[in-house]
């Protein structure tokens, strides 16, 4: 019964398409919930007030104390500090994309000319093209991502901070997790949502090119989507290693500062670095 077959074989194919895209904007909205209740942690006590731009000029200026002032303090340097982070992971992150970008357009001529020729004097561009294409969209992906990940943590460090002030300490415990964790949420489930969906439309955007029905158009479909995977593990890689330079430099710099600028014995709690 070849109409029945189709038939079922069209369900299917629908109750598929309903359940991955359903997932992912599942995932994307958990992610800005996750975000939404990070927002609710605001960095200012109440009564505490300070300029953006004078804030941390303020804060150099007073003396140390205790109780309120003190605590004053504190904030307005924890703020500074919090932006001062914010701008640096803004520019390590356009540092590393530009050349970021720079690669992926060589490695993609590169994935183009090497999937493109199948055999001596025999070339299938389009083959070529749509594998390129892939991993240049896997590489946005996981830039997107990436972006969307740093600029997350740098949100929730200093409320997290806010958070572990609260008392009594269960609470300040049970808060503090709860900011960190969330953050870790929204980079997860805004990943893996939006991973989803971008695949899911390349994949319905080649089937187009080749007959996902046959065994040989579903066999080259799915050799093209291969370079998505290619393209963002790339980009993973480069955040990878290229993090951890960055983040090693700023440790052995802060751990120097600590030593040399302010005297801080080596392994002091007050240099966490």
């Amino acid at each position: 019964d070849f109409p029945g077959c189709f038939e079922a074989r069209g369900k299917m194919a629908m109750a598929a398409a309903v359940l991955i895209v359903g997932f992912g904007l599942v995932g994307i909205a958990f992610a800005l919930y996750l975000f939404s209740q990070l927002r609710k942690i605001s960095l200012h006590k109440e009564g505490d007030k300070e300029d953006e731009k004078d804030g941390f000029l303020l804060a150099q200026a007073s003396e140390e104390g205790h109780g309120n002032k003190g605590m004053k303090v504190c904030l307005q340097r924890m703020r500074q500090i919090h932006r001062d982070i914010r701008d640096g992971a803004k520019a390590f992150l356009y540092a590393e994309y530009m050349m970021c970008l720079a690669f992926v357009v060589a490695f993609g001529l590169l994935v183009l000319g090497t999937v493109s020729h199948v055999g001596p004097g025999e070339w299938d561009m389009q083959q070529g093209t749509l594998t390129a294409l892939s991993f240049a969209v896997g590489a946005l992906t996981s830039m997107v991502s990436g972006y969307l990940g740093m600029m997350v943590a740098v949100y929730a460090n200093a409320r997290t901070t806010i958070s572990a002030m609260e008392t009594p300490t269960s609470l300040a415990w049970k808060s503090s997790f709860n900011a960190a964790f969330r953050a870790g949420g929204v980079m997860g489930f805004a990943l893996t949502g939006l991973a989803l969906l971008v695949l899911y439309t390349l994949i319905n955007l080649y089937a187009g090119y080749y007959d996902a029905t046959t065994a040989e158009g579903a066999l080259k479909l799915f050799e093209c989507i291969a370079g998505f995977g290619l393209g963002g593990s790339a980009i993973a890689l480069f955040g990878r290693v290229g993090g951890g330079i960055y983040t090693k430099a700023a440790d052995v710099g802060a751990d120097l500062a600590g030593k040399v600028v302010a005297g801080i014995p080596e392994d002091d709690p007050r240099n966490p670095a």
